[in-house]
């Protein structure tokens, strides 16, 4: 049961006063009859929050056709449920503008209400300009109580209301002389009627907020799934941190291993070195001592090319590295002349070159040359 319960009368028209009821902690506290019910009610007060009041809307009895249908043998509920709307919306006049719900009651049969969707359409709108959005449309009817020994009857100030097992009626003279002749009709009144209206939470299975009319949730997190989302953040920027430092001690280690392995193999051929720098450096003295090393074929190679660039038509044909270091290579031109003064270039810069003029077949002038490094 809700402790928290403020009942309101669906409005029919646009300019009408709403009766309305607010019920707390098992009680009805304060009742009256306003344009603006939330406003005289003062059910969102300093302690009360929005989400923890229940709001109920009465639609009136005769907007409502509220209907009894005997159980079906063998059936399941929702089969029960399904049949019993097919049922309502067939007796219907105007099946395809009626918005229907059903429920199972005490007895195991299935009762069917409905109500026009304009009328549900029309309402709506109008409480929500009052910045009310009911959690549940009833039938006013609906929350009178079966009574085993004749019918009961209810005054609601916007709506009267006769009751007897599953036949729910306008209170009218008419009526009553048609459906309950026979029948002896009690009044709800006094504290029956206030214990009928701290029932109401109880009553909305037969309610209208469904389908197209259903009630669209908004997610409130209480400050405890705050505190846990707060704690998920931190977690996650705590793990996006951590990857990349963890990624980035693994490389450092990796690097320091590597390093280490470089100085004990150059140990082996300069001795020790502090770090890989002085190795590299060391390891490139001895291969400059020994003729060896990465100097020996760029640097001649390098030479050639860029003699090579300041004489136009002298290309080459074919270029070799010797393991003594020379770099040996085939230049062809029209004319020998043109040759010569690729040759005098490298020679300035102070290459050691040599160079052996021919013809070939074809009556182009080549010259087998050979390049080293001073």
């Amino acid at each position: 049961m809700n402790h928290n319960l403020l009942l309101i009368a669906f409005p029919t028209t646009d300019d009408e006063p709403h009766y309305w009821w607010h019920v707390k902690d098992g009680a009805v506290q304060a009742w009256g009859c306003d344009p603006d019910p939330l406003m005289a009610s003062q059910v969102y007060g300093p302690d009360a929050a929005q989400a923890a009041v229940r709001v109920v809307a009465l639609v009136p009895s005769h907007l409502t056709s509220i209907m009894g249908h005997e159980a079906i043998s063998g059936a399941n509920e929702s089969q029960a449920l399904a049949a019993a709307t097919i049922g309502a919306k067939a007796q219907s006049l105007e099946s395809e503008k009626v918005h229907i719900v059903a429920t199972i009651d005490g007895a195991g049969g299935a009762v069917t209400a409905s109500v026009g969707r304009d009328i549900l359409s029309a309402g709506l709108a109008h409480l929500q300009a009052l910045d009310i959005d009911p959690d549940a449309i009833i039938p006013s009817g609906w929350l009178l109580p079966l009574s085993s020994d004749g019918a009961v009857s209810v005054d609601f100030g916007f709506d009267q209301v006769v009751r007897a097992k599953n036949i729910i009626a306008i209170d009218d003279p008419v009526f009553r002389e048609l459906l309950f002749a026979d029948l002896t009709v009690k009044p709800i009144t006094g504290d029956d009627f206030d214990a009928m209206l701290v029932g109401a939470s109880e009553k909305s299975d037969l309610n209208f907020r469904s389908g197209l009319f259903v009630k669209k949730t908004q997610r409130v997190m209480d400050a405890k799934q705050k505190r846990r989302l707060g704690w998920i953040a931190a977690a996650l920027v705590i793990v996006s941190l951590a990857i990349p430092s963890v990624q980035l001690a693994q490389y450092h280690w990796a690097a320091s291993a590597a390093d280490e392995a470089a100085l004990a193999n150059a140990a082996t051929i300069v001795g020790e070195q502090g770090n890989p720098g002085s190795a590299e450096r060391a390891l490139d003295q001895r291969l400059i001592a020994e003729s060896r090393g990465n100097i020996m074929f760029p640097i001649p190679a390098s030479a050639l090319y860029s003699a090579l660039q300041q004489v136009p038509n002298v290309s080459i044909t074919r270029m070799a590295y010797d393991e003594n270091g020379i770099v040996s290579a085939t230049l062809s031109a029209i004319r020998n002349e043109d040759i010569n003064p690729a040759l005098l270039a490298m020679q300035e810069a102070g290459f050691i070159i040599t160079a052996t003029p021919r013809t070939d077949a074809t009556g182009s002038a080549q010259a087998d040359i050979t390049v080293r490094a001073p």
